[in-house]
């Protein structure tokens, strides 16, 4: 390995933690990738001994160690092209390339399904972000529907709405419209608190709890060692949906007065990126999970023990600056349980493709939406 250095297994932040990469080649199946002090990324992968710690290492070393597959050299270059430095931004370029087909067709069309919803919420967030600006001037959406919401008459009712709001703010009407716009694409990964449809972030803390239920479920028919991994990941889940689910109301409290967001623009908005950008990081690598959760029950007892431990070793742990003090001893507990629970296939963690773990990703990374 090539310039490779060693660090804990725990985070002491989110950012350190970085963000889980859908990679298709097995030994970077959901990597961790983050900034280093020059703005780069740099990979974090397990100690394939077993002994403690992670790798660090740049891109150059990766390859350099292992054979990679053509999706995960063009997701790379796409995540440095674009430079995907947040959880959202990294999804909408893994969905780009894996609706390519380098992740196989069925990967390809849950991409391309994936990204047409994203489009389409993003299209209803902005026009229910439009329906409570056109409430600050007394039109009502009961207004528009009595009009026909596509008829000439409500589309010039909504124009002339928009320009009386715009007054209201002193700003322009483009100005107003770009604001609209720029807060539609940000909020759209949560979604608005009175959305008719939860937005995926929303959706994904909710899956948390089923997980949780799951993960508890499975420990009291297993061995005991398992059973401590199990039940450790159904501890983790259930400490991510308490922050996640706190950070979602607090912003939704935020989200309420859409007036004051759009009017106080310099003033607000940073903010609410920073904290949606957190949530984001809060829930990255748990949509993989749950997928896999999914995976392992339609198996039999012994592929699911496969993937529960596959699962723990992907967990996202959280870092210490967000849990509690009786989480982080609970974890330090289990450091050595997971040393002695790393997947036996020496092939592919030598750096030879294990084409069966490829098409099992694959298959997996098509659940993901």
């Amino acid at each position: 390995m090539v310039n490779a250095a060693q660090t804990g297994m725990i985070a002491n932040t989110l950012s350190e933690r970085g963000m889980a990469v859908p990679f298709t080649t097995p030994d970077l199946t959901q990597c961790r990738v983050r900034l280093d002090s020059g703005d780069r990324f740099e990979f974090l992968l397990p100690n394939f001994s077993g002994a403690k710690g992670r790798y660090v290492m740049p891109w150059r070393s990766v390859t350099a160690m292992m054979t990679t597959t053509l999706h995960d050299r063009a997701l790379y270059e796409k995540m440095c092209e674009q430079r995907t430095h947040d959880p959202i931004k990294l999804r909408s370029a893994a969905l780009e390339v894996a609706a390519t087909g380098l992740a196989g067709p069925k990967a390809a069309q849950s991409a391309a399904d994936a990204l047409e919803a994203d489009r389409q919420y993003q299209i209803m967030t902005n026009f229910l972000l439009v329906l409570e600006l056109l409430k600050l001037v007394g039109l009502s959406p009961v207004d528009l529907i009595a009009d026909g919401l596509a008829s000439d008459a409500a589309q010039e009712r909504i124009k002339a709405a928009l320009r009386r709001v715009a007054d209201r703010f002193r700003i322009s009407h483009d100005d107003l419209y770009m604001r609209v716009e720029v807060l539609s694409g940000l909020v759209a990964a949560v979604g608005l608190p009175g959305a008719p449809e939860k937005g995926r972030l929303r959706l994904l803390v909710g899956s948390l709890t089923v997980y949780r239920d799951t993960m508890r479920q499975w420990a009291m028919t297993l061995p005991a060692e398992l059973a401590e991994l199990t039940e450790f990941q159904a501890l983790v889940s259930d400490r991510t949906h308490q922050l996640a689910h706190h950070r979602i109301e607090v912003l939704d409290q935020k989200l309420a007065a859409v007036g004051s967001v759009v009017a106080n623009w310099e003033g607000r908005v940073p903010a609410l990126s920073r904290e949606i950008r957190e949530i984001a990081f809060l829930l990255d690598g748990w949509d993989y999970l749950i997928a896999l959760c999914q995976e392992a029950a339609e198996k039999d007892a012994g592929e699911r023990q496969n993937l529960i431990t596959e699962g723990f070793q992907m967990l996202p742990v959280i870092p210490r600056d967000q849990m509690l003090i009786a989480d982080e001893k609970r974890m330090s507990g289990l450091k050595a349980i997971q040393r002695r629970w790393v997947r036996a296939n020496e092939d592919w963690r030598a750096g030879v493709f294990d084409y069966d773990q490829v098409m099992k990703t694959e298959a997996i990374k098509a659940r993901v939406a």
